[in-house]
């Protein structure tokens, strides 16, 4: 305790706010040590919600809960990790959590998604140690290295005297045998002047068992990056153009989920007869682990409704759209996720806005899950609408765009999820880039980019809906893929992002997004209601946790604004607590959204600043309450604030020190009725 009469730890009312999160994760570091858990989640989780991309408050965290709430301990890795995805002693954290739990084959999954990059590093030891506890068979890794490739063979069981396996490596058309060690030593050989996209995939001939099984990092793409091409398109767009408008070929790279998919080829064969536009579909199923999946595709195929390319091994969704997209160069394309639903003539209103000029190298439609094209909240995703939804939303989003009520929007980048692509475009650009991108995410962002590099422009074509489920594919590993190949387009692009945000924020789809909004609702939108419902329901606990372990008493304040008209009123309360001397009851406040310098200086406030509503927080500011041991609730608008706990009314009949002084007595008394009764001690 401070001479001052204030409760450790009052150093931090004296810190520059500069100094005061690192003095914030020492102090929380501390309480761990102390096992006063309430206040060491506190310090953290204050670190945590200032710096959201940071690991280290992150793990500390994480820690905190393992050890006070381990329930909570397998969401509070991988949220760290998250941060962090390439980091490996966050990988093994992880993993080591899920292991204990249970999470066997997330383990496998996600720790062999890992093991071609920690193999590469010769971080790979302690991450085989994990992998070997889950029972993994022999596993294979590969990697580029130049223009050469290597890799590892890992095998737990013993082979014969040569310990070596067969190592298949092909492009779906030549194949080329190797024999290589598989007791985990490298092996590299040289793959000059072979350019392609080449699967690796080795035979254990020991087993029962010899059909081929892929390497993890397979396939490894040899050709001449992408983005190296622009030098050479230099000389101006739409040379090629012609104002004739191309048959499309609408590719949907397929791997598994097939009631989505199946639902998804039936709406997009369904639409065919109504579109005047000549559309082919091209699925390619990139050997889909349902066999159930892979033959309903064969049968549409024999049927003649769509025509189905198979790779023999898994390519990943980049290097499948780059076949379909290379199946018939004369056309345009569309290429559409396999989780997404279309309806009536989509394909003709997609067509007209990439021909509304000359310079529209591709469009996207509005949907559910699109990213910066999403409806009703821009990059928010929402429920997607069955099929009868759908039709009525598109429907009347078709309306508003040929009335005039609505005009398609110029966009950074299209997102992937429906995309129609110009040929000429492609032919001056080339395909997705499978060189640099590793598997899928951000291919569609680079090629639009590609595109705007030499003058082209890419458009929200809004009088389009098209519903995508939003599928998991890439399950845990997606978090991976998406951090690499984002670092991929901050280096060849660095204003892009900046611009993407600065495009959420000034939002040119508002006023489009609202006529479609007020349509909607007008004619009783069905998915629009429930979309609303959801959005507007509140997401704080009707109950609060039981609180941890603390080293004092706190009182808590919601949703604090310093402008606020009660702001005065708790600085007058908090210099109050900071005069009070505790005989048994330690005393502080937790403050919910702002502390000016001034109530920081008291040394008696936690402060956790207030969530946005697109925050992924672990903890919420409900929950903290209930876990913090609060139990009175300061507020100026009871109506947004927690249920069990009791309110006081910020109002202009709350006077700070009368309130204090007879809320302490009351406290004092209920203590000493607790331990008339031999009560448990304060918690």
């Amino acid at each position: 305790m401070s001479s001052e009469g204030a409760f450790a730890p009052f150093f931090l009312s004296i810190c520059s706010p500069r100094l005061r999160d690192n003095e914030l994760l020492n102090y929380a570091i501390k309480a761990l040590t102390s096992k006063c858990y309430a206040d060491a989640l506190l310090a953290v989780e204050y670190v945590c919600r200032r710096y959201p991309s940071k690991s280290m408050p992150a793990v500390l965290r994480a820690k905190i809960l393992q050890a006070c709430l381990p329930e909570l301990s397998i969401k509070a890795w991988y949220n760290a990790w998250l941060r962090d995805p390439e980091n490996p002693i966050l990988q093994d954290a992880m993993l080591n959590v899920w292991l204990s739990s249970g999470a066997t084959a997330n383990v496998l999954a996600l720790g062999c998604a890992f093991l071609p990059e920690r193999c590469q590093a010769h971080t790979h030891s302690s991450l085989m140690q994990l992998l070997s506890q889950v029972k993994a068979t022999t596993i294979g890794v590969c990697w580029k290295s130049g223009l050469a490739i290597e890799g590892m063979l890992f095998n737990p069981a013993p082979l014969s005297e040569s310990q070596r396996m067969r190592l298949i490596v092909t492009d779906g058309v030549f194949r080329l045998y190797y024999d290589v060690p598989a007791d985990g030593t490298r092996f590299k050989f040289d793959w000059t002047e072979r350019p392609g996209v080449w699967s690796l995939a080795f035979i254990n001939e020991a087993l029962d068992k010899t059909e081929p099984q892929l390497l993890h990092g397979s396939p490894l793409v040899f050709a001449e990056p992408t983005s190296s091409k622009l030098k050479d398109n230099k000389a101006g767009l739409g040379s090629t153009d012609v104002v004739e408008k191309k048959p499309v070929d609408i590719i949907i790279p397929v791997y598994r989920d097939y009631a989505l998919v199946k639902a998804c080829l039936d709406s997009v064969l369904l639409s065919q007869d109504q579109n005047k536009t000549h559309t082919e579909v091209i699925v390619i199923d990139d050997a889909s682990p349902e066999p159930a999946l892979s033959a309903w595709l064969d049968s549409l195929a024999e049927c003649g409704k769509i025509i189905l390319l198979r790779n023999t091994y898994n390519l990943g969704f980049i290097e499948s759209s780059n076949r379909g997209l290379g199946q018939n160069t004369e056309h345009d394309v569309v290429l559409l996720n396999a989780d997404t639903l279309v309806q009536g003539d989509w394909i003709d209103r997609l067509n007209t806005a990439l021909y509304s000029a000359m310079d529209i190298a591709s469009v996207t439609p509005w949907s559910n899950n699109g990213e910066i094209s999403s409806f009703p909240k821009i990059g928010k995703a929402s429920a997607s609408p069955t099929l009868p939804q759908l039709i009525q939303v598109d429907t009347i989003a078709a309306k508003l765009r040929s009335a005039g009520h609505s005009a398609d929007i110029e966009l950074p980048a299209c997102c992937g999820f429906t995309m129609m692509m110009r040929r000429s475009v492609l032919d001056q650009i080339g395909l997705l880039d499978g060189v640099e991108l590793i598997r899928g995410y951000g291919e569609e962002v680079d090629w639009c980019l590609r595109a705007r590099a030499i003058g082209y422009r890419h458009l929200a074509a809004t009088g389009v809906f098209v519903a995508h489920a939003g599928t998991a594919s890439f399950r845990f590993e997606k978090t991976l893929r998406v951090h690499q190949n984002r670092a991929v387009l901050v280096s060849r692009y660095p204003n892009y992002y900046p611009e993407y945000h600065q495009f959420i924020k000034n939002d040119p789809l508002k006023k489009v997004r609202q006529n479609l909004f007020a349509a909607l609702k007008q004619s009783n939108s069905e998915w629009l209601a429930s979309v609303n419902y959801i959005e507007e329901k509140a997401e704080f606990a009707t109950v609060l946790p039981s609180a941890l372990p603390t080293s004092c008493a706190r009182i808590a304040v919601w949703q604090h604004r310093a402008s606020s008209t009660s702001a005065s009123k708790i600085l007058v309360l908090a210099r109050a607590i900071a005069s009070y001397k505790p005989s048994v009851l330690a005393l502080r406040l937790l403050v919910i959204g702002e502390a000016s310098e001034a109530l920081w200086h008291t040394g008696v406030v936690d402060v956790l600043p207030s969530l946005t509503k697109q925050a992924n927080t672990l903890l919420s500011d409900a929950a903290l309450i209930g876990l913090s041991g609060c139990s009175v609730l300061l507020t100026e608008n009871s109506q947004t604030a927690p249920l069990g706990i009791p309110h006081i009314q910020l109002d202009a009949e709350f006077e700070p020190r009368a309130w204090l002084e007879g809320w302490l007595i009351q406290q004092a008394n209920k203590l000493q009725y607790e331990k008339n009764l031999g009560g448990a001690c304060l918690v």
